[in-house]
Order: C-alpha cells, then structure tokens, then sequence
C-alpha cells in the first residue's frame, strides 16, 4: 500500500512555491500539490501593508476552499512563509480548516530572519496535531544547493512518519 502525500503551501513571492515543489519532489511519488489561493491577491504596498496587519493581529483571511481534502492523505506538509514572527494568514486559516482532518503533519517555511518556531507553535494549535517533522528555510539558504541537508532531514523524518 502506498502512502499518500499532500503538499499545501501559500507563497505571495515565489520562494515558498519553489520550496514546496522540491519538497514534492525529495517525498517521490504519490504527493499531491495544493496551492493555498485567496479570493483577493495580496499586490503592490497596499498588499504589503495588509500582510503585515493580518500577521501581527494573526487574522485568518478568506482563502479559496481546497480543492483536495487533507483527510484522504496520510501525511499532510503544510507550509507558508513567516511574516512579522507569525506563519503567513492564509496558512493560519487552511490550518484551522482542514488542518484537523490531517492524519499526521509536517510543516515548513521560508523566512527572512526568525519567528518560525512561534509560526510552527501556532499551527500546532490551530491543527490540533503535532508536526512529525518541521524545515526552516532562512533567506540566506533559499538556493538548493544550500539547503540540500535540511531538506533531506526533513523529508527523511516525513517518510518516517507515514511508514508508521
């Protein structure tokens, strides 16, 4: 029997999209890919200055619904970038969605500089579900080639979780 992956992620700028296509990728087969989308895109300053509210009062804006339900996978990776310390709003509300319908998690981010532990905490909340492995990817290791090791860490304790 093989084992089921879904890869959920929100990325406004294009890295955390990058990441979670290598994680799709280092997991192998079976891993489906799921885009967190909301109604109204995040553009310009106006959209800059609307990450940084939601971030910081840890508002869950509107997202699209999923399009695959997160209860037909076996392991579920959620991840999204940290913004202001806090895990970005529209992974907070895909969490609290269907982060409880996950049968086991992981999670990953990319960051700029710190806050990812809090972002990981609170998801762990909002799951109601530990994570079986978490990756933290800083902006001075966005290339693969410097990241190489924690994706394989990463992807290794994942593979671990969903054998069990």
């Amino acid at each position: 029997m093989s084992n089921r992956t879904l890869v959920a992620y929100f990325s406004m700028t294009g890295n955390t999209q990058r990441l979670a296509q290598e994680v799709r990728a280092a997991l192998g087969a079976d891993v489906d890919v799921e885009e967190i989308r909301e109604p109204h895109p995040r553009h310009g300053p106006s959209g800059m200055m609307r990450s940084l509210f939601d971030a910081v009062t840890r508002r869950r804006p509107p997202i699209e619904p999923a399009r695959r339900d997160p209860a037909d996978y076996d392991l579920v990776v959620l991840g999204g970038p940290v913004w202001a310390g806090r895990m970005a709003p529209p992974v907070r509300t895909y969490a609290r969605r269907y982060g409880r319908n996950a049968r086991k998690l992981a999670f990953f981010c990319t960051e700029e500089s710190t806050g990812a532990d809090k972002a990981f905490a609170d998801l762990e909340k909002l799951c109601e579900r530990s994570p079986k492995a978490t990756m933290i990817v800083d902006s001075e290791h966005l290339e693969p080639d410097s990241h190489r090791a924690y994706l394989a860490h990463f992807v290794a304790h994942a593979k671990r979780a969903t054998a069990h």
